[in-house]
């Protein structure tokens, strides 16, 4: 890129009162006020914009010393400067309470991008202990344009989300990663113009993305989670980054796309990404029926039989299992649900699994043998010490484990800095009343890794590591464990290792075992078979709240780095249904494994409504015929919206009770990419009725239920 599309804008040497120092690329001049230290404007150059909230002034880092009630900030330095170093622009700061130390940040721009970068140190005269390092930190304007409707915050929360209206709609979320973040970025946009944050770290310290209403703003920070162990210097050990946005290529506006495409320009080169999925199916590294036509089919083993009554439903999973195949024309992988011991997500008392050992074993042998494959969930590592739960679908339980955990498992447990441990959760809600492991004991080598083998014994093909959400646990302050207290690397790479240790040993076994976790994280993608998605899903967890919807993010970024699963929650019904016939349409345009689930319920698959049936085939028939090698490893694009109609629908949260009404189109496509330039788009109607639309030159109509392939020229 030539340099004066790289012109530094800098200040006198000596700052006078009301001058600012600037850097400037072609998107973005950023302006610091020299005698304050504080950012003053942050202009998009191609429209003008400014992006910033003149109304608040923001401050160019916090930080939290442990055991301090305030945080030490820019805005209460004893002293505070910007002014240039050569080719960077320097944040100076000193205080001398709580503690007395000094902050410098640097600013540069990145040679032959379009990227602002920057890192923070701190030094300090006698040593002291830092829990969190907020930086940057930015307040945006609201509204970023002239119509606030546009305006969107694209977040990194699991599959990807948008937040729609941050004037409207409460912006205050914290994303942790590794963890519900999925990966390391957010932005801001409407259709005219960008702004993206990010952090560029390979080796997945802990940190928080973070939105908020800063007075008449919206605030974008992004929290640095440290090992609370007594310091003199620090240094934040990787950049952070500050980027204009531009749409993406082929599309006249900016869209989430825009911000996914500049971050899959650094995400790609790091080490996460050594192999794209294609070679490593070729390699032997990802099973090869990963790639073949399956059905996940979610199904418990306590449930409701056909009489309506609960009961043991093992005997009937091959029975079951065999009736989809028919339905849907291909093997089915059994995910197999309440296969614990005590109860479903009762957790580490797992064995013998209900029904017995040998019922169990001759179940998945004969599944085996029909050419299916199985799958379960671990709970993480989760303690179960109480449960007290009953349902429609499901027998009464009644779990008590507290003294067990007392005697075994309380010295190992996630705790505070006293050493106490952590308990959460309500015995009678979601999973009981729990405590958790931390990741760097050899109890929870024991609990995954010991868990997942005995499973594999069992005839389990897959195992997923379920409730470490994206890889990403609380922080330990235990003060005997061994580890530093807080955040860091120190629990991702101790996650990383049983993770590892789970795969290979599952994989020297049988080279047909498949491993995988809830919800995608970038830092484990090498070890992931696969990863359950929930791109199906709004209006429900990880996809809830007013104004929020539902974006493939994770899947634009690293489709063709691995695949996902469309997740244990894709409903059927045996009647007509816009929920189920929008949910597998999801799956499918999203890229993923298709999936049904029952759980408990009771469901004759024969009778399924014919346009879900219709749908759920139409998936497996494209994946094993034209679209299969786009589906498989295909990067996703973005691609122009089609001109169709509108569908009107009602999502509910997993309350049961608050509905979020949502427009969606009737015919939802995708367009994928392979390596070698080739270009297919996917098509499915979830619409009652057929829907009528042009694509390229071609028209096209579908039937409900219907889907379709075409290749780009």
């Amino acid at each position: 890129m030539k340099s004066c599309l790289l012109m530094l804008l800098l200040s006198a040497t000596t700052a006078m009162a009301g001058q600012v120092v600037s850097l400037e690329n072609e998107l973005l001049l950023v302006e610091w006020d020299a005698e304050r230290g504080t950012l003053v404007s942050l202009r998009d150059k191609a429209t003008g914009r400014e992006w910033l909230e003149p109304a608040v002034v923001t401050p160019a880092y916090t930080i939290q010393l442990v055991d301090e009630k305030t945080p030490v900030s820019s805005a209460n330095a004893t002293a505070i400067s910007a002014r240039r170093q050569e080719a960077a622009v320097l944040v100076e700061g000193t205080h001398d309470k709580p503690a007395a130390i000094a902050v410098t940040c640097r600013f540069w721009l990145e040679k032959g991008s379009t990227l602002l970068l920057g890192r923070i140190a701190i030094r300090s005269k006698m040593p002291c202990r830092i829990a969190e390092v907020r930086f940057p930190l930015v307040t945006l304007r609201l509204p970023f344009g002239s119509n606030n409707e546009e305006d969107r915050v694209l977040w990194p929360e699991c599959d990807g989300t948008l937040l729609r209206n941050p004037s409207v709609n409460r912006p205050d979320r914290q994303f942790r990663y590794p963890g519900v973040a999925s990966m390391q970025m957010m932005a801001a946009f409407d259709p005219v113009a960008g702004l993206y944050l990010a952090a560029r770290d390979r080796e997945a310290h802990t940190k928080t993305f973070c939105t908020r209403r800063s007075g008449k703003g919206l605030e974008l920070s992004i929290a640095h989670l440290l090992p609370q162990s007594p310091v003199s210097q620090w240094e934040l050990a990787y950049d952070v980054a500050l980027a204009g946005l531009r749409p993406s290529p082929g599309l006249k506006k900016i869209t989430w796309e825009a911000a996914a495409d500049l971050y899959r320009e650094w995400a790609v080169r790091q080490p996460w990404c050594r192999q794209t999925m294609a070679q490593r199916v070729a390699a032997g590294d990802i099973p090869k029926w990963i790639t073949e036509p399956t059905l996940v089919f979610t199904y418990s083993l306590r449930g409701e039989m056909q009489d309506g009554k609960l009961g043991d439903r093992l005997p009937l999973v091959v029975e079951q299992t065999e009736r989809w195949r028919q339905v849907v024309g291909a093997p089915i992988t059994s995910l197999i649900m309440s296969w614990e011991k005590l109860d479903t997500w009762v957790t580490p008392d797992y064995f013998p699994p209900f029904g017995g050992e040998s019922k169990f074993t001759a179940m998945t042998r004969e599944l085996h043998a029909r050419g299916h494959r199985t799958m379960v969930y671990l709970s993480g590592l989760h303690w179960t010490l109480h449960k007290d739960m009953a349902g429609p679908d499901r027998p009464h339980v009644l779990v008590d484990q507290e003294a067990d955990f007392n005697r075994l498992g309380r010295a190992s447990a996630i705790s505070d800095a006293k050493g106490d441990a952590v308990i959460s959760g309500k015995p009678d809600k979601g999973v009981g009343q729990i405590a958790t492991i931390c990741a760097s004991t050899a109890l929870a080598r024991e609990i995954l890794a010991g868990t997942s083998l005995r499973c594999q014994q069992l005839g389990i093909d897959c195992v997923q590591v379920d409730q470490i959400v994206g890889g990403g646990m609380k922080e330990c302050l235990h003060p005997r464990h061994d580890h530093p207290p807080g955040g860091g690397t120190w629990c991702s790479q101790a996650l990383y290792r049983l993770f590892e240790d789970i795969r290979k040993t599952g994989k020297a076994r049988d080279p047909n075992f498949a491993f995988s976790i809830e919800e995608p994280g970038e830092f484990y993608l090498p070890l992931l078979d696969t990863y359950h998605a929930r791109d199906l899903h709004q209006g429900r967890w990880p996809r809830s709240g007013a104004g929020v919807l539902g974006v493939p993010l994770f899947t634009h970024v690293y489709h063709d780095y691995v695949a996902g699963y469309g997740s244990e929650g894709c409903y059927v019904s045996e009647r007509p249904n816009r929920l189920a016939l929008y949910q597998i349409g999801m799956n499918l345009t999203c890229g993923k494994m298709p999936s049904v689930a029952i759980w408990g319920r009771w469901c004759e698959p024969e009778k399924v409504d014919a346009p879900q049936r219709r749908l759920l085939k139409a998936h497996l028939d494209l994946w094993r015929g034209p679209a299969g090698e786009f589906l498989n490893f295909g990067r996703r694009v973005a691609s122009p919206e089609l001109d169709v109609p509108p569908l009107e629908m009602t999502f509910t949260e997993k309350d049961g009770k608050t509905r979020r009404p949502l427009s969606v189109p009737s015919v939802l496509h995708s367009t994928w990419k392979l390596a070698d330039g080739r270009a297919g788009t996917i098509f499915a109607c979830v619409y009652d009725k057929p829907v009528e639309f042009t694509f390229g030159k071609e028209k096209l109509t579908l039937q409900p239920g219907e889907a379709a392939f075409r290749k780009c020229e």
